[in-house]
């Protein structure tokens, strides 16, 4: 596996599994990895990969919604 340095803005406090699953879900909803490498780059099982998967498209709906 390929390994990649992120610098953070100073101040910023993000958890490094919340990159990695940002990371993953933007690199599989574009089609460059599978759900498979997805949910391994961001240290997940598969069946919790695709639960944060669904997970996320229900706020983003929720997100969506509101703004009506």
């Amino acid at each position: 596996m390929q390994t990649l340095n992120i610098n953070l803005p100073q101040g910023v406090n993000i958890a490094e599994k919340d990159v990695l699953t940002a990371v993953a879900t933007r690199l599989y909803d574009t089609g460059k990895l599978t759900i498979e490498q997805a949910a391994e780059l961001a240290k997940y099982d598969l069946s919790a990969f695709i639960e944060e998967l669904m997970g996320q498209s229900l706020r983003e709906s929720a997100s969506a919604v509101a703004r009506y």
